[in-house]
């Protein structure tokens, strides 16, 4: 039985701005904790339904981590959604949504689906540690987006 994950965050950038971000897999270093070393990342580009992702990275500096991620589904400026095709949860997904709250404003919502093993001991780490864990991945990156869109904002010109 999945588990489930939702934040939202409320940021100073067009829904348009925030899409094109989150559509690059290059730019995942911007958002990502200091306490994860992406080592490589192969991507053919932006999202586009049925592109793939390869991540390698390094959790708490040794703790290596491999995910083979597709896109699900892409639909500008709204939606975004990545699957996990390898790696170490049985299923994961990530819905990146952004709803409009003007022409330079929109809510930023995540919601991942998500199972680790099985069994009930999967369920258990599921409901704790990897909920844990995401609760303070997602507040991390919610803070570097707003970061990021303020910066981003402050080079537009007007």
């Amino acid at each position: 039985m999945p588990s489930h994950f939702h934040t939202s965050t409320p940021v100073a950038a067009s829904a348009e701005t925030m899409f094109d971000f989150h559509s690059d897999p290059h730019n995942l270093p911007e958002v990502m904790p200091p306490t994860l070393k992406l080592v490589s990342l192969k991507t053919d580009g932006p999202a586009q339904e049925g592109r793939m992702i390869e991540l390698h990275c390094r959790d708490w500096w040794i703790i290596p981590m491999r995910w083979t991620c597709r896109w699900k589904t892409v639909q500008r400026p709204h939606l975004l959604v990545d699957e996990i095709v390898k790696g170490p949860f049985a299923l994961f997904e990530h819905e990146h949504g952004f709803d409009a709250q003007g022409p330079s404003s929109c809510i930023m919502h995540d919601r991942v689906t998500y199972q680790w093993g099985r069994s009930w001991w999967g369920r258990f780490v599921s409901e704790t540690g990897v909920r844990l864990y995401l609760i303070l991945l997602f507040k991390y990156r919610h803070y570097r987006t707003r970061k990021w869109a303020a910066r981003n904002a402050r080079m537009q010109p007007a």
